[in-house]
């Protein structure tokens, strides 16, 4: 199979994609520490050009890009980052008009005119190929075993860099729907409250028992203040804090309406 085709099934990989948009990286501000990546692999590498890049189904988009002004994003032809983002050990290209796979690559072949590319891959914890960390050049150059290392130190970093940016955007949303779901206790509870409030007043003129009967074999003394009842029929008496425990953790316990006729009053609600 060519690297064209291996390239392109790896890139469209359903669960690469799922693991590149989890991250949710792409189009993102500017991270300074993908920033400082970038320009330590210019300096480690000597280039004057060096990106972070997420690749995804149809594009290779730039985190960071050193000496790369305006770009954002280049497409997905073959060759360099949607090629080499794929390899397991880094990519080199030492002199991309003399190498076959990088040939006929637009930036080889247009204005940029580049020549060397090295790019180490950034691979998440589960195995997921991301992106890489990049080094460009406009001339031939070789890469040395020193600086390909550091090279893949970098892409590592990126790769737990986007663990923790992963972790601290998942605590952010566990505490909005934390405080999401007490908003909606705390009014659920004032709405409980106003209608509890409203039926004391009713029940208030019609006879009924001295003390709660909702206090289980202990018994309870508070004074019965509102009647409650079940689907099935059966109904009593109760203070407001047994009455109010009944109907939070009963699902089928409701207030008996105006008329203290629970059941009927729950089924031709």
């Amino acid at each position: 199979m060519s690297i064209s085709t291996d390239s392109t099934a790896a890139r469209t990989d359903p669960a690469r994609l799922a693991a590149v948009h989890r991250y949710e990286i792409l189009d993102a501000p500017t991270d300074g520490q993908f920033d400082t990546i970038a320009a330590a692999a210019a300096a480690v590498c000597g280039t004057p050009i060096a990106t972070v890049s997420i690749v995804d189904a149809d594009r290779v988009w730039f985190a960071a890009a050193k000496g790369l002004d305006g770009v954002t994003q280049v497409g997905t032809e073959p060759g360099l980052c949607a090629s080499a983002f794929c390899a397991d050990d880094p990519y080199v290209v030492t002199d991309a008009a003399l190498d076959p796979r990088t040939l006929d690559h637009p930036l080889v072949r247009g204005e940029l005119g580049l020549r060397f590319y090295a790019a180490a891959p950034i691979v998440t914890t589960d195995g997921h190929h991301l992106g890489t960390v990049t080094a460009i050049d406009a001339m031939p150059r070789e890469l040395t075993e020193a600086q390909t290392t550091v090279l893949g130190h970098l892409a590592d970093q990126v790769a737990q860099h986007l663990e923790l940016r992963l972790a601290a955007l998942t605590a952010v949303r566990a505490e909005r729907q934390l405080r999401d779901d007490a908003e909606q206790r705390a009014a659920a509870a004032a709405e409980l409250a106003d209608r509890m409030r409203a039926a004391a007043a009713t029940h208030a003129a019609t006879p009924h028992p001295e003390h709660c009967q909702l206090g289980g074999s202990n018994g309870c003394t508070a004074p019965a203040e509102l009647k409650i009842a079940d689907s099935w029929g059966d109904s009593a008496w109760g203070c407001t804090a047994h009455v109010e425990e009944a109907i939070i953790n009963v699902r089928s316990v409701f207030i008996a309406n105006e008329e203290l006729g629970g059941l009927s009053a729950y089924l031709h609600r």
